[in-house]
């Protein structure tokens, strides 16, 4: 598929957020594979629209619009889909004692969009946003597994994992995914997945603990009850979009 300006220019904007304002333009360009004059030609562009700011220092930084952009989308976020699956998340939790994550997709990744932490003195604390590469973790996995074909394709020459194919198609076979240690050590998860109406992923809902005490609750146990919560998170956002 032909590369145009506009995959560049967000290409850009991503790497600009991942340097955390350090980066120069030429070495953007390097990182991006482009010309430098090709690079600045873009980021005027991105800069005219408040969405990338050049320093005195000559580095590039994320601009103020972002910021705006950013809060909108999380508002948005929050209504359309934190804010209906927080109670049967918290549910999870009264039930099960670990930790319940909300993740959604996030171009090749998983996104951390809520949690609700276990009960234990030793539970797992995740930050909101944080990211993960999506072929990882349960919670990345559930992802990955009901994306449209062509981005499982992706997703899995980015990974360079040969099995990815087979492995996702077991877990919409199974239509839940348990994982150990892929993300962090010593740490098992099992999640699935919260579909719209149309069967397109939405989120991902997972249960997080230490592998013990996750394997001693129970792998299929736990499997069951966080289908159940993804239920019927999937039943209060059908509800409301009639």
């Amino acid at each position: 598929m032909a590369v145009g300006p506009i995959e560049r220019a967000v290409d850009l904007l991503a790497r600009v957020a991942e340097e955390g304002g350090d980066a120069t333009v030429a070495t953007l360009a390097s990182d991006a594979g482009l010309p430098t004059s090709t690079a600045y030609r873009l980021l005027a562009a991105l800069e005219r629209h408040g969405l990338v700011q050049r320093d005195a220092a000559s580095t590039v930084s994320l601009g103020t619009r972002v910021v705006a952009l950013g809060r909108a989308a999380e508002a948005r976020l929050h209504e359309r889909l934190v804010a209906p699956a927080a109670p049967a998340m918290e549910r999870l939790v009264r039930e099960r004692g670990e930790t319940a994550i909300l993740t959604a997709p996030c171009g090749l990744d998983a996104i951390v969009l809520h949690t609700v932490e276990a009960r234990y003195t030793v539970r797992l604390s995740y930050a909101v946003y944080r990211r993960a590469p999506m072929h990882l973790g349960a919670s990345g996995k559930v992802l990955a597994a009901w994306l449209e074909p062509a981005e499982r394709e992706r997703l899995a020459a980015a990974a360079g994992d040969g099995d990815l194919a087979r492995t996702l198609a077991e877990v919409r076979e199974r239509g839940w995914v348990l994982t150990s240690g892929e993300v962090d050590p010593g740490v098992s998860a099992v999640a699935a997945p919260v579909r719209d109406a149309r069967g397109r992923i939405l989120a991902g809902l997972s249960l997080a603990g230490p592998s013990a005490r996750m394997a001693q609750a129970g792998f299929a146990e736990t499997a069951a009850a966080v289908r159940e919560a993804a239920a019927a998170i999937e039943a209060v956002l059908a509800a409301r979009a009639q």
